[in-house]
This record gives structure tokens, C-alpha cells and sequence, in this order.
């Protein structure tokens, strides 16, 4: 469903390629990539929360981001990005 949105340009070809990276993996291999970059997969998970309404894309991204602070509380911060706020 990702290239979907690709192709809609709802997501970008660097998005999917993070999407991909990252969906269905294990916690361990998502940590890691949090690690590296997390705060593009913050911006990433903004942006599809932003723009796509279809129910299950949000409920699967928002899946994604518990997961991911039930996992590391202090990765939080992340979402504390000023320009988080300011994005169109």
C-alpha cells in the first residue's frame, strides 16, 4: 500500500524507502534505525498523519509510533521538533 501513496505523492520516494526499512521488522532492527534516524521517521510518521485519512493507514501509523515509545519513553523528544510545527 506504501507505493500507493507514493504514486499519489502523499508519500515521497525517500519516505517509502524509509517505510520500507523499517515496516515489519523486528523491534530490535526498528530501534536501530530509530537510532540512526529517528527523526526522519518522526517527520515521516507526521507527514502520513498529515496527509492520508484512510482508517487503517492511520491506526498502522499510529501502531508504529506507541510501539515505538513503549519501547524508548525518551524518544518522545523526538516529536518536540520545531519544525514538526511548521510543516505544510
Amino acid at each position: 500500500p506504501w507505493e500507493t501513496y507514493m504514486n499519489t505523492k502523499l508519500v515521497s520516494a525517500k519516505g517509502l524507502q524509509l517505510l520500507r526499512r523499517y515496516d515489519k521488522k523486528s523491534e530490535s532492527a526498528r530501534a536501530q534505525l530509530l537510532d540512526e534516524d529517528g527523526p526522519a521517521y518522526v517527520h515521516l510518521f507526521v507527514s502520513i498523519l498529515r496527509d492520508i485519512f484512510k482508517e487503517e493507514t492511520v491506526e498502522y501509523v499510529l501502531a508504529l509510533i506507541y510501539e515505538m515509545l513503549s519501547a524508548n519513553p525518551t524518544r518522545a523528544r523526538l516529536f518536540h521538533d520545531e519544525s514538526l510545527a511548521h510543516e505544510d
